[in-house]
C-alpha cells in the first residue's frame, strides 16, 4: 500500500497520468456496475478504457505506473461489486464500523490484483518481443484470462456469470466451455472491439469486416443457444420438491446452537412452514429440502435417542416424506487439534420411515468461516479470531441414492454453500452419477444487497455446465431451482419465511457434458494461443531487425 500511495502522489502532478488514471477509474466503474446484481450493460467494453490507458503508456511509462492503473480499476470495481464485505465484517465478525470499513478497503486493495499484474506481464511481453499494437491488445486479454482462471481467490467470480443473470442464450454454451470459458470469450470480444476502434481510420474496411464477423458469430452462437435450450428441455422423469426457507436470524441460530431456549423455536418454525405447505399442496410432494445447518443439533444415529432428535424423526415419519436437511455431525470421541469434539457441516437424509442414511460432510470449507489458515499449526490464531469455526473436511463429491415411497429412485448430488462456487466440485458430482444437484446455503451473514444474487447465479451456473437440475435451499434467500435447460424457476423473497413446491423434470442417467468431462481444458487453450502470438510476433521482430541491418 505504501508504494501505491507514493506512485499516486507522484502521478497526481502529471496531467497525462491524471488522464490515464481517469480511464482506469472509468473501467473500474464500468466493470463494477456491470456485475450482478447490476444489469450487465457494459460487459462488451468495460475493460477498454483501462487497456487504452495501458496502450498509451506501455512504451515510456514504468511498470509501477502500469500496475497503478490496473490497481485503480480493481479497487473501484471491488468497492462497487463486493461492498457486502462490510456487512459481513459487522454481522459475522461482530466488528465495529471503523474496523469493518478498514476490512472492506483492505479487501478492495488486494482481492483482484491479478488485473494489474496481467497488465504488467503483458507490457513485459510487448517490450521483450516488440509486439505490435494488435498483438499487445490480444496479449493483454489473454494474460488476463489466464490469471483470472488461475489466481487464488475466495470468491472466483467472472463476467461469464452475467450472461446467465441476463438470461442470454449465450449462457447455454457453458456446457461446452464453462462460465470461465464464456468470460474468456467476453474478453476476446472486447479485444476485437478495441482493435476495430483503434484501426478504424487507417484500416476502415478491415476493421469493419472483423467487427462484423465477430458480431455475426455472437448472433449465430445465440441462435444455437436457443436450440440447445430446446434440446435439454426434453426429459424422461420428474420429481416434486418442496423447499422451505425459515428465515432464522443469525442471533437465533447462534443461541439455538448453544442449546438455549431457541431450539424449540427453530424446530417449530421449520415444522410449521413445512406442514402449512404440505396442507396447501394436499401432501403431494416427494422431497422436502431444508437449508444449510437448518437444525441446530447433531443428527448422527448415535444421538437419535435424544428428545430433540426423536422429535425431528417422528415428525418426518408422520409426513411420510423424504427430508434432506442441513445439520451438524458431531463425533462422540474423536477430537480436533483444539481438544474439542469434531464437528462437521453436514447434510442428512431421512426417509418417510424416520430412518436416517449416512450423511454427507462438507468438503470445501470457507476460509475464515469454517477454518483458519495455519490454525492447526498455530492454534493461538483461534483465540485472536474466536468467530472462526473449526470443522472437519468431508470426502469430496458423492451421490446419494434416494428411493421414494412409490418406488421411484434417483440420485442426488449434495453441495453445501461455498462448494457451488467450485466448478470442479460439481463436475465431480456429475462424474459419480448424480442426476440432480442440490445446494444448501445460509447467506444470512451477507445482507440483502449483492451477495445473495451473486451467490445464487454462481450456484445455478453449475446446473447449466453439467446439464442437471440444481435445487437451491437457503435460510434467508434466495431459494430457487434451475432446470437442465437453464430455465430458472420461481425465486424466494429475501429475509422472509417462505415455502414452495416445484415439479422438477430431469433425465435418468444423463450423459456428461463436454465441460463435465474436460473442464480444465479452457486455461490450457488460452496458454497455447498466447504462446502462438508471442512466437509469431517474435519472428516478425527478428525479420524486421534483419531487414534494417
Amino acid at each position: 500500500m505504501t508504494k501505491i500511495t507514493e506512485v499516486f502522489k507522484l502521478n497526481c502532478k502529471n496531467p497525462h497520468i491524471i488522464f490515464l488514471s481517469f480511464l482506469a477509474l472509468l473501467s473500474g466503474i464500468l466493470i463494477g456496475t456491470s456485475y450482478i446484481p447490476y444489469p450487465p450493460w457494459a460487459i462488451a467494453f468495460c475493460y477498454l478504457p483501462l487497456w487504452w490507458a495501458v496502450l498509451l503508456s506501455s512504451d515510456e511509462k514504468s511498470y509501477k505506473t502500469i500496475f497503478f492503473l490496473g490497481w485503480i480499476s480493481q479497487f473501484v470495481l471491488t468497492l462497487l461489486g463486493f461492498n457486502w464485505i462490510y456487512f459481513t465484517a459487522r454481522e459475522f465478525g461482530d466488528l465495529n464500523i471503523p474496523v469493518s470499513l478498514a476490512a472492506l478497503l483492505l479487501f478492495a486493495s488486494f482481492m483482484h490484483l491479478y488485473i494489474p499484474f496481467s497488465l504488467v506481464i503483458a507490457t513485459y511481453f510487448k517490450r521483450k518481443f516488440k509486439l505490435t499494437t494488435t498483438a499487445f491488445i490480444f496479449t493483454m486479454a489473454l494474460v488476463h484470462i489466464l490469471l483470472e482462471r488461475t489466481w487464488p481467490s475466495i470468491f472466483e467470480w467472472n463476467l461469464g456469470y452475467t450472461l446467465l443473470w441476463a438470461k442470454s442464450p449465450l449462457a447455454q454454451w457453458a456446457d461446452t466451455v464453462g462460465f470461465w470459458g464464456l468470460s474468456a470469450l467476453i474478453f476476446i470480444f472486447q479485444a476485437i472491439l478495441l482493435y476495430s476502434f483503434l484501426n478504424f481510420k487507417t484500416k476502415k474496411t478491415k476493421s469493419l469486416t472483423v467487427l462484423a464477423i465477430t458480431v455475426l458469430t455472437v448472433v449465430g452462437l445465440s441462435i444455437l443457444g436457443v436450440s440447445k435450450k430446446q434440446t435439454f428441455s426434453k426429459t424422461d422423469s420428474q420429481v416434486k420438491v418442496t423447499i422451505v426457507q425459515a428465515n432464522i436470524s443469525n442471533e437465533e441460530k447462534l443461541q439455538a446452537e448453544k442449546g438455549y431456549d431457541y431450539q424449540p423455536y427453530v424446530f417449530n418454525t421449520y415444522f410449521d412452514a413445512t406442514e402449512l405447505e404440505l396442507a396447501h399442496i394436499n401432501n403431494e410432494t416427494d422431497l422436502i429440502i431444508w437449508p444449510e445447518t437448518a437444525l441446530p443439533v447433531a443428527l448422527d444415529k448415535v444421538y437419535h435417542a435424544k428428545p430433540s432428535q426423536q422429535t425431528i424423526l417422528n415428525r418426518v415419519k408422520a409426513w411420510q416424506k423424504t427430508l434432506v436437511t442441513g445439520a451438524y455431525s458431531q463425533d462422540t470421541y474423536k477430537r480436533d487439534h483444539l481438544g474439542n469434539l469434531i464437528i462437521r457441516n453436514s447434510v442428512f437424509f431421512i426417509n418417510g420411515d424416520g430412518e436416517a442414511a449416512a450423511p454427507y460432510y462438507k468438503t470445501d470449507l470457507l476460509v475464515f468461516g469454517e477454518y483458519m489458515p495455519f490454525g492447526q499449526e498455530m492454534p493461538f490464531l483461534y483465540k485472536l479470531f474466536p468467530f472462526v469455526g473449526v470443522y472437519e473436511r468431508g470426502p469430496g463429491p458423492i451421490q446419494k441414492a434416494i428411493t421414494l415411497a412409490n418406488g421411484q429412485n434417483f440420485t442426488l448430488g449434495p453441495q453445501i454453500c461455498y462448494e457451488s462456487l467450485n466448478p470442479g466440485f460439481s463436475r465431480g458430482l456429475s462424474k459419480v452419477g448424480a442426476e440432480i444437484f442440490f445446494n444448501l446455503t445460509n447467506d444470512s451473514w451477507f445482507g440483502d444487497w449483492a451477495e445473495p444474487y451473486q451467490h445464487m447465479i454462481m450456484t445455478l451456473a453449475r446446473g447449466v455446465e453439467n446439464r442437471r437440475p440444481l435445487i437451491r435451499s437457503t435460510n434467508t434467500g434466495i431459494s430457487t431451482i434451475i432446470l437442465a435447460n437453464g430455465e430458472i424457476l420461481e425465486q424466494s423473497p429475501i429475509y422472509q419465511k417462505w415455502a414452495h413446491t416445484y415439479t422438477v423434470p430431469f433425465t435418468k442417467n444423463p450423459p456428461p457434458t463436454f465441460y463435465s468431462k474436460y473442464g480444465y481444458w479452457d486455461w490450457a487453450l488460452w496458454v497455447l494461443i498466447l504462446l502462438f502470438i508471442l512466437l509469431v510476433s517474435s519472428e516478425r521482430g527478428i525479420r524486421a531487425r534483419n531487414k534494417k541491418s
